[in-house]
């Protein structure tokens, strides 16, 4: 376990630090300033009609340009936010309305109705205490500064905006989803932070903050960091408060979550504080880890609307002099959850890389941290009315595979169904190729893994652009009914395995570009002979969901190495055929997975939670994984979107 202790300096300022062997430190000061508005701010507010009660406070927002961006959007409640920090107070009349809510979860009835292993978890999961009430904890002893964090945090991502009471944060309609890892004491430990990362991952967060660093690597949580960005979560961390007047410099002395930049070095972002004048703040860290800046002293926000020793207090609380990289991580947080909005299909590093290349630059006025202070200080406005990255085609893509005596190819369509891009593979006209997305390098763009139905067991991954990255065979020439396949990272480093699957025979393999000798695996309970196909799972964990194609209908979810995660009963199924599979992505309740055999259906809901047995179709817009490949064009068969 760990522990914040207060620390006052000299110059006033309050520092939470968590003490243990190694420690942490939340990044968040209070110091005891001036607050000035800073100018333009409400002639900006006034332009769009803004009527929060205290926005002549926020000086924040016109420094980076958050009213003019308003006019592009305010953000869509689509997009997840995970706050994990100390607890939130989800009543605040600025945050209520803004709060997640589990959707598969009924409210107070001791059971754990979607069965993810968090009983009533309806508004996010308490890992301190171990139950479902994430508000700020009471307690005598409690520090203040610790008692308040969450709400400030939150708050500055998502309080409703012009809603005639208190503030506005950046992204007025995110869903915040709190999830609490510190007590009033500030005891908290590494285990109960990878924990909460993997709840918000598990749970459809899009973004997590993370507003606390350390000064020694934990493996746990770097471990956790990993599977979030390789599936897709944006993390956010504060660059962190120095322990002297000038900050640390990270390069000497790296902070962590923040210089973790996730799987394959993406996915994460690292925030610094500077002040209204565009300078570092004096306590904020920096080095090269560190992505951007945002302002970080003297901000406004809320705080829990009771005291600590009274939650009986109905007014609405808020609190200014706030100061630390914790509170400017939050604006480049909600700043996420803005592009998020306006961008569904983004991937998180698509999303980092357009923030850093919209900040404006203030390294003019910090000459001494030059190129360690980030690209500059986000812009709001510039990054929601511009797109820095038209260099390379924008996602979402469609790949599809010529049909069965063609020319061998694949084709990938934008999403506008414009072909973008095609790979003529050489091919036998004979063999019906079969395509998948997949990271086997670390780029922006997917590379593209093709097998056929031929004997042959040979499998191809070509880069975007055609050329080819990597070749082999599996078997002896003897595959029955040729390969079908998969792709997903497994131990979140960046690349994909592939999974390579005899279509009407027993065996199967794993290969990757860290380790091209094909493993083979057997993870069904039985022996197939039929064959099998595969999709795909990244939610709660990375792994394969593979169904036989014999009668017995087996069904195993399969992680690293070809270990077992989790398998299916085959008492539901009727010998008559096995399974042909699709998977689907529906908003705000993870993933759904229809198995359909030809005398009905098993819907498997959110990565394989909640087998249902049913002849009813699923609402769903498109399906982005169909292993056995769909005619939506003449002459092709689409696979699979991108991302997924």
């Amino acid at each position: 376990m760990q522990r914040i202790v207060a620390i006052r300096n000299d110059l006033g300022y309050t520092y939470i630090m968590i003490v243990k062997q190694k420690k942490w430190l939340i990044s968040f000061l209070i110091g005891f300033l001036v607050s000035v508005m800073h100018s333009g701010s409400f002639a900006y507010a006034q332009t769009i009609g803004i009527n929060d009660t205290f926005l002549e406070k926020e000086w924040h927002l016109s420094a980076i340009n958050a009213p003019m961006g308003w006019i592009q959007t305010t953000g869509t409640s689509d997009v997840v936010v995970a706050v994990i920090d100390s607890g939130v107070d989800i009543d605040h009349p600025d945050l209520r309305s803004n709060i997640w809510t589990n959707p598969n979860e009924i409210p107070n009835n001791q059971k754990d109705d979607d069965e993810n292993g968090f009983v009533d978890d309806v508004h996010g999961w308490n890992f301190v205490e171990q139950s479902n009430d994430v508000r700020p904890i009471i307690s005598k002893n409690g520090i203040d500064e610790a008692f308040i964090h969450g709400t400030v945090v939150a708050s500055l991502i998502g309080a409703r905006g012009n809603n005639n009471v208190g503030i506005a944060g950046i992204a007025w309609n995110v869903r915040l989803m709190p999830i609490v890892v510190l007590d009033s004491q500030g005891e908290g430990s590494d285990v109960d932070i990878a924990q909460a990362i993997r709840y918000a991952v598990a749970q459809g967060a899009d973004i997590i903050n993370l507003s606390f660093v350390g000064y020694q690597k934990d493996e746990i949580l770097a471990t956790a960091v990993n599977e979030a960005t390789s599936q897709g979560v944006l993390i956010v961390s504060a660059a962190g408060n120095g322990e002297t007047t000038s900050g640390e410099d990270l390069d000497k002395t790296a902070g962590f979550p923040a210089c973790d930049k996730g799987a394959g070095g993406k996915g994460a972002m690292s925030v610094t504080a500077i002040d209204k004048n565009g300078k570092k703040a004096d306590y904020a860290n920096f080095g090269t880890c560190v992505d951007v800046s945002a302002p970080g002293e003297d901000l406004f926000a809320a705080r829990p609307t009771y005291k600590s020793s009274d939650r009986n207090l109905t007014a609405a609380g808020y609190r200014g002099n706030l100061s630390g990289t914790s509170v400017a991580a939050p604006l480049v947080t909600g700043l996420a959850a803005l592009i998020k909005s306006q961008h569904p299909d983004w991937t998180a590093e698509e999303i980092a890389q357009h923030i850093r290349s919209t900040a404006q630059s203030v390294d003019q006025k910090n000459p001494n941290n030059s190129g360690k202070i980030g690209t500059g200080q986000i812009n709001i406005a510039r990054a929601l009315a511009t797109d820095q990255l038209t260099k390379q085609p924008r996602s979402p893509f469609f790949l599809e595979a010529s049909l069965k005596g063609q020319r061998s190819m694949v084709r990938i369509l934008s999403n506008t169904g414009e072909a973008i891009q095609y790979i003529d593979l050489g091919l036998s006209k004979a063999a019906q190729v079969r395509a998948s997305f997949l990271h086997w390098q670390i780029a922006s763009l997917p590379d593209i893994a093709v097998t056929s139905d031929d004997a042959s067991g040979s499998w191809k991954i070509n880069r975007w652009d055609g050329i080819l990255l990597a070749a082999g065979t599996v078997g002896k020439s003897d595959i029955k009914g040729g390969l079908m396949l998969a792709s997903q990272d497994l131990d979140a480093d960046g690349k994909d395995e592939l999974l390579l699957l005899e279509a009407k025979g027993s065996r199967m393999w794993l290969v990757s570009a860290n380790n091209k000798t094909p493993l083979e695996i057997k993870p069904f309970e039985h022996q197939i002979s039929q064959g099998s196909s595969a999709l795909s799972v990244s939610r709660p964990r990375s792994g394969f969901l593979i169904a036989s194609r014999g009668n017995d209908r087996q069904i195993v979810i399969i992680g690293r190495n070809g270990s077992i995660l989790a398998h299916g009963p085959t008492s539901t199924a009727r010998k008559s055929s096995g399974w042909s599979i699709r998977r689907a992505a529906r908003k705000g309740n993870g993933s759904v997975y229809e198995l359909q055999a030809k005398d009905g259906k098993l819907i498997l809901m959110n990565d394989g939670s909640g087998l249902t047995p049913t002849n009813n179709g699923i609402p769903v817009t498109r399906w982005t994984q169909v292993p056995d490949g769909q005619v939506l064009h003449d002459g092709w068969l689409y696979y699979e979107s991108w991302p997924r």
